[in-house]
């Protein structure tokens, strides 16, 4: 399948998610409030890992050129607020296990953390403990030989769904569980669900009532998924048939009329300007990287010239954008 096609599913994929289970109505917190206002921690790049050492996040390989995902932050009553930033949070810290053992991972978001009001800060490093120690047991699962000895008729995929959700509710809230894992289990039960009807040989009517039972946003994702996948597809039969520009652009204003078929062109440009411009900054980095330079200083120009032609949401998507270059 065409990359562009697929990496366009995925951004669909994750945008509806994130949209349907992060906005603002649905935040969960530890108490009910009466409004949306939240204080934030400011999580800047250096952060004091113990009382004598400071880690300055930019100097990890993983996090070089990277801003902070996510968000640590309370609401006006100073309760935590729970919901996929704060797990984006965490998870973003995590990346850097290798470079840094968990613990001294766990101390600079920890210092991070002693910077909420209470009881925020006691809920936060409550749920910070509680969340290692659900990694660390699913972890153990992993590597457990032992796990494939299922129940009959489980595969290996249900068995460790079911023991995914088993260790979530032993370690963590409720209230915990649903902000963080509401929308995964949603869509994973979907997938087993129709796994299993697939493997009965259930019609595609059968398949089609099953996914009635998502939610509204899920469906209209899968169906604008089904819908960029489709387009994909024909346009790259259409290119291989020897199709011009024009052609490919009549044929989108005979499937999708003309207003929609205006909107495609201007994203094909707007991605070929940004194509561009990644290839202008992996040309540059590459000049960069043969100057005899230190680190410090290359990741310095690095980062100007990132300031420089690179928006801050644009920065964040570079590393992806390069790797998807680089294939």
């Amino acid at each position: 399948m065409n990359r562009q096609v697929v990496f366009g599913f995925i951004v669909v994929t994750l945008a509806v998610i994130a949209v349907y289970f992060t906005r603002p109505p649905e935040v969960i917190i530890l108490s009910s409030v009466e409004d949306d206002s939240v204080s934030y921690v400011s999580t800047t790049n250096k952060t004091t890992a113990t009382d004598s050492v400071t880690v300055d996040l930019q100097e990890l390989k993983t996090f070089r050129g990277a801003t902070v995902d996510g968000a640590l932050r309370t609401d006006h009553h100073g309760n935590l607020v729970i919901d996929m930033q704060l797990r984006h949070w965490i998870d973003f810290h995590l990346t850097a296990t290798g470079e840094l053992s968990v613990e001294e991972i766990k101390a600079i978001m920890q210092q991070q953390i002693y910077a909420l009001p209470q009881p925020g800060q006691q809920q936060a490093l409550d749920l910070l403990d509680a969340y290692l120690g659900y990694l660390a047991a699913l972890a153990d699962y992993d590597a457990e030989e032992a796990r494939r000895l299922v129940e009959p008729g489980i595969s290996e995929l249900e068995a460790r769904f079911r023991w995914q959700q088993r260790l979530r509710r032993e370690w963590l809230d409720p209230l915990v569980v649903e902000a963080f894992f509401g929308a995964e289990e949603t869509i994973d039960e979907y997938t087993l669900a129709a796994q299993r009807l697939r493997k009965d040989g259930a019609s595609e009517e059968a398949l089609a009532a099953l996914e009635t039972t998502l939610p509204e946003p899920i469906r209209q994702m899968r169906e604008q998924s089904r819908q960029i996948i489709h387009m994909g597809q024909t346009e790259a039969e259409l290119r291989e048939q020897g199709a011009s520009a024009n052609d490919i652009q009549q044929w989108r204003t005979q499937e999708y009329g003309a207003e929609a078929a205006a909107r495609l062109a201007r994203l094909d440009q707007q991605q070929s300007q940004w194509q561009q411009r990644i290839k202008d900054y992996k040309s540059y980095q590459e000049t960069v990287t043969e100057q005899n330079l230190s680190t410090e200083e290359q990741d310095k120009l690095l980062q100007t010239y990132r300031n420089k032609h690179f928006s801050e949401a644009e920065q964040k998507r570079i590393n992806a954008a390069l790797t998807l270059l680089d294939k």
